[in-house]
């Protein structure tokens, strides 16, 4: 039975997060440590409501939250077979699998979400839809981009839940367009950037440039890509991921989809868990679905190992 690790991205996030974990970790510890040397600013200061309606310390917060996590339950001796991260949760599942030391990836998830704020600092987000196909919510966007300012299909997470991203007068006409049609969920999301489409482009190629003279080492565990859905092995493809994915849709759904065809029977979702656990769950019903929360790390552990047990 195989395990996959899942990294969530922005609009997890929550005030105080990461002062919930315990310090006297060593993984906290170590992280922490690390965070606060890099960045030059206590941890703490990271995770408030203030800071938090910034990307900026929204991504680097998910970085590191996730990153902790997964180390955690590393030393309790769960096994990963596979990582998958969600956008910026891509960073922290790349610092797992070991091609990206973690100093590497706060320096870049840093930079991505500075670029990133730079490139549209008000009037643009994302909004999640729920309820139709990928292919029939995009025959409403074409028609709805003839006639407003171009919104974008930015994540594909579930067969029938969508992210779109743009202009947020454009993004509210077309949920008011999609509601009448009789979806069954539309919104905007907190996320305040339009991110996973082409009005990101210019941040991605910033990021390659960034990513380029790197030296990264090679997976020791495999990594789904955001960007096309497959399994990435090595670091080259990885890298190139990181970048494109910025400005390309996530295709969460395949590459979930694929982990499951390759024997993945458990999904652990890494804190602020939640989102990303819900979706494994309504995709994969057979699938053993588990969110992790850091008062409840010892019951992870429990539940993996029984179902390790029972399969063997």
């Amino acid at each position: 039975m195989k395990t996959v690790f899942l990294f969530p991205g922005q609009g997890s996030q929550r005030a105080g997060m990461l002062k919930e974990l315990p310090l006297n970790d060593p993984a906290v510890a170590e992280i922490f440590g690390i965070a606060e040397k890099v960045l030059g600013v206590s941890v703490y200061t990271l995770d408030t409501e203030e800071r938090l309606t910034s990307t900026v310390y929204v991504q680097l917060c998910l970085l590191i939250i996730g990153v902790v996590s997964a180390k955690r339950l590393l030393a309790k001796g769960i096994k990963a077979d596979y990582v998958a991260g969600h956008s910026v949760g891509a960073f922290a599942a790349a610092v797992v699998a070991e091609v990206l030391s973690f100093e590497q990836a706060l320096r870049l998830v840093h930079k991505r979400g500075m670029l990133m704020e730079q490139a549209y600092p008000k009037g643009y987000g994302m909004a999640a839809m729920v309820g139709f196909s990928a292919t029939r919510l995009q025959a409403y966007i074409q028609e709805h981009n003839a006639a407003h300012p171009e919104v974008y299909l930015s994540n594909i997470n579930t067969a029938d839940q969508q992210v779109v991203a743009g202009e947020i007068e454009s993004l509210n006409s077309l949920i008011i367009t999609l509601q009448k049609a009789g979806i069954r969920k539309a919104q905007l999301l907190n996320v305040s950037v339009p991110s996973h489409c082409p009005l990101l482009d210019d941040v991605s190629v910033a990021l390659a440039k960034q990513l380029a003279p790197l030296q990264l080492s090679e997976p020791q565990i495999p990594y789904a890509s955001n960007h096309n859905g497959r399994l990435l092995k090595t670091a080259e493809a990885i890298k190139t991921d990181l970048w494109k994915s910025v400005a390309a849709t996530v295709r969460w759904y395949d590459a979930t989809t694929l982990l499951y065809e390759l024997g993945a029977r458990i999904f652990i979702e890494m804190a602020p868990s939640g989102v990303l656990s819900k979706m494994a769950g309504s995709t994969f019903p057979e699938a053993q679905v588990i969110e992790l929360e850091e008062t409840n790390i010892d019951t992870v552990v429990w539940l993996w190992n029984n179902y390790q047990h029972e399969q063997n």
